[in-house]
């Protein structure tokens, strides 16, 4: 008599076992099925009308706890008002923060050590809008670069190390878009970034401000200036 609880309790627990392996299958199939349309869209995008576009970009970053500012200049060409292909160049700036201060002085003594991280990169990569309306843009950016970094630390006496680095960026992220004129978004974003030469750089982002579609400004002059001609 006292068995059956146990084989029952032992059967429910395969059971829900099978189950949740089943549903991760489930999930990890979708996932596959919505990625491989993703990509077979963006190769259909890449067979339409092209438009170009250069934009200012911005990021706040964070590494090894470290609050860094990215600034940036990205240009490209959108394919069937869709699918993205850009190329990128990314600069750092930020202040020195205070990593060590052990005589506790205030606000700081020959003991206290700043530190600063430098960041530069080329990247190359592409943008999908998942979601594409008038008004509404969603889309998962995706890039990698190549560049370098640095690691300086100093004291009141001078600088005491300096290292740099080799940097191979992986970047990927998502944003959203509200149009507030043809040639005026404002926009945010969160991602992550990867090192694959250094992992000192690693760290997450986020962004969020106004996006002017010179690309679209240049078109829209060119097309403008041709009419005018062409009468």
């Amino acid at each position: 008599m006292q068995a059956k609880p146990d084989f029952f309790r032992f059967n429910f627990a395969g059971m829900l076992k099978n189950g949740l392996l089943s549903l991760f299958l489930l999930l990890t199939l979708s996932a596959s099925s919505q990625i491989r349309h993703m990509f077979d869209t963006m190769r259909h995008d890449l067979t339409h009308q092209k438009s170009m576009f250069v934009c200012l970009d911005g990021k706040n970053s964070v590494i090894r706890d470290m609050p860094v500012k990215l600034f940036g200049l990205q240009f490209g060409y959108t394919y069937n008002r869709r699918t993205n292909l850009f190329m990128g160049f990314y600069r750092s700036y930020n202040l020195e923060k205070i990593i060590d201060n052990p005589s506790g002085g205030i606000p700081y003594d020959s003991n206290t050590v700043w530190q600063r991280f430098r960041l530069s990169y080329f990247n190359l990569g592409c943008e999908y809008y998942f979601y594409n309306t008038p008004k509404w843009r969603f889309s998962l950016p995706f890039a990698i670069g190549l560049g370098g970094g640095q690691v300086r630390k100093r004291k009141l006496d001078g600088v005491f190390s300096d290292k740099r680095y080799t940097v191979l960026p992986l970047e990927l992220g998502f944003t959203a878009g509200y149009k507030l004129t043809w040639w005026v978004w404002i926009s945010g974003g969160i991602g992550t970034r990867v090192s694959l030469a250094s992992s000192k750089f690693n760290g997450s982002y986020y962004y969020f401000g106004l996006s002017f579609r010179f690309g679209e400004i240049y078109n829209r002059a060119r097309q403008l200036h041709k009419k005018q001609f062409a009468h």
